[in-house]
């Protein structure tokens, strides 16, 4: 095994709770040291991951208009 390269990233993470008409779920964004999302996921009040794009885009869309 050899090592190509090691790259370290100083990265913030936020998380927003957030409820819609049936329930209670998270929203959590990775920024880099420059503010920029880098990841981001759903999960729902028991910590499963919340696969559903168009929940994705509007929770997106909610939290951008927030700010």
């Amino acid at each position: 095994m050899e090592l190509l390269n090691k790259t370290e990233s100083i990265v913030t993470e936020v998380t927003y709770t957030l409820q819609d008409k049936t329930s209670v779920f998270y929203y959590k964004e990775w920024l880099n040291d420059s503010g920029k999302v880098i990841d981001c996921l759903m999960r729902d009040k028991d910590g499963y991951e919340i696969d559903d794009s168009l929940l994705f885009e509007e929770v997106q869309e909610f939290i951008d208009s927030q700010e």
